[in-house]
């Protein structure tokens, strides 16, 4: 196996790790130091030491996002690339060379300009052909990984289809026992036909065999405890952050003009639309307010908007410095769309910013529709003001209240540090992931 692996240069958190009682092969097509979904993964596996785990990633995904992130102590194995990469920087990969201008993706690029009923069928072989290549790839660099670095246990973590489904089969080519690790919902979620189909005719399959399915709120527990009738072992592990981070950060919540509406994470389908309800909003609002928003790559119809609006900011910044914007924010604004066609996603989700939010100290407002698991946990713990229709008077009602009645935005943030500590801290939840991995 050499010159297939890698390790991490950056020195993690110094306080003492966990070692799993048995060596785990972590399956994921997108890894820290990818930014997003990967920080909850790089936060709970900064807890573990370097030899309880490997890593079992793209290369390209995590090329093309390395200075969003930091690398884990763990070995990293890449199925879509050969050869060794040394002292890996999070900042600055090696290239894999240049594309000659005529070849490589130009192919591709030309092919969406044909006519749609040539295109289609075209992108149906393609995105069919890219999934089961990828699949293949996975699992034969699994399968030799396990062999070669004395693997006991497997974990898939989320993604559309490709990570989950390769976990299953290197658990059935090895016979080794595997967890699933989802961010969201995967049957039901919005996925290529191709990767739509496969989740259809294998997630019963896989999630019945699996020791455990992890997900990350009781709302998509009881989801899946529904969709299999208690067929299927489901085990809660929220996202988590690490609280010392923020707590240097945390002053006194005194708002003043021009109030700071901050969004930071990822923009998709989910989130769209609320966002732009809530831009709506702050555009023609008479309190002075500035919105940042901190969206590594942002859709099209998110900058056409904000090109049109004088008070409103697209930007972006590296997960590190993500505590300090969002510390230094009058509001935290967290969005849940209306209308996506996959309302199952949204009543499950729990987006992996709201453990930074809760953090922050600073107070939350949540538009989401009302079916939304994440306005029942608010309810329940009491920590962010919710609106749950799509009305732009009372989004900008509730900012008023936030920033006008601070004894109100004080006892939400109270109750965001205290649900932060209940069910989001980092070293909690690590050594319940430890406690779990070491059940299989």
């Amino acid at each position: 196996m050499a010159g297939y692996g890698l390790r991490s240069e950056e020195l993690q958190d110094s306080t003492k790790k966990f070692t799993l009682d048995r060596k785990l092969l972590v399956v994921s097509s997108w890894a820290p130091p990818m930014a997003g979904g990967p920080q909850n993964l790089y936060n709970l596996f900064s807890q573990f030491s370097a030899d309880s785990y490997c890593i079992l990633t793209s290369y390209d995904a995590i090329q093309n996002s390395s200075s969003f992130g930091r690398w884990l102590a763990g070995e990293y194995f890449f199925y879509d690339r050969a050869g060794t990469i040394e002292k890996p920087q999070a900042s600055a990969l090696p290239s894999r060379g240049k594309t000659p201008p005529e070849t490589g993706k130009t192919w591709i690029k030309r092919a969406t300009r044909l006519p749609p009923i040539v295109k289609r069928p075209l992108s149906a072989v393609y995105q069919t052909a890219y999934l089961l290549l990828s699949i293949a790839m996975i699992v034969r660099m699994g399968v030799r990984v396990v062999r070669h670095r004395k693997i006991e246990s497997i974990m898939g973590v989320s993604d559309t289809g490709p990570a989950l489904i390769s976990t299953y089969l290197i658990a059935r080519c090895t016979g080794l026992p595997y967890v699933l690790y989802l961010f969201d919902i995967y049957l039901g979620n919005k996925l290529p036909p191709i990767h739509d189909l496969l989740a259809r005719v294998l997630e019963p399959l896989m999630f019945r065999n699996a020791s455990f399915v992890i997900v990350t709120n009781e709302g998509t527990e009881r989801f899946y405890r529904k969709r299999y009738a208690g067929a299927v072992r489901c085990a809660v592990i929220h996202n988590s952050v690490f609280p010392k981070t923020y707590e240097p950060r945390n002053i006194p919540y005194q708002p003043k003009e021009p109030y700071s509406m901050v969004f930071t994470g990822q923009v998709y389908w989910a989130q769209e639309r609320s966002l732009l309800n809530f831009l709506r909003a702050m555009k023609d609002f008479e309190v002075p307010v500035h919105v940042d928003l901190y969206v590594p790559i942002a859709p099209e119809a998110l900058k056409r908007f904000v090109s049109d609006c004088a008070n409103v900011r697209l930007t972006a910044a590296p997960q590190s410095e993500m505590p300090g914007v969002q510390c230094g924010a009058t509001i935290l604004f967290l969005p849940l769309s209306w209308h996506t066609g996959r309302p199952e996603v949204i009543a499950t989700a729990t987006p992996g910013k709201l453990a930074d939010y809760l953090a922050s100290g600073r107070p939350i407002l949540i538009h989401a529709p009302p079916y939304a698991y994440v306005n029942e946990y608010a309810r329940q713990e009491g920590f962010a003001l919710i609106v749950d229709e799509e009305n732009i008077q009372k989004l900008q009602d509730s900012v008023k209240k936030l920033t006008v009645d601070v004894q109100y935005s004080r006892e939400l943030i109270e109750n965001a540090k205290r649900t932060l500590r209940k069910n989001h801290d980092v070293a909690v939840n690590a050594r319940k992931l430890a406690n779990l991995l070491d059940s299989l």
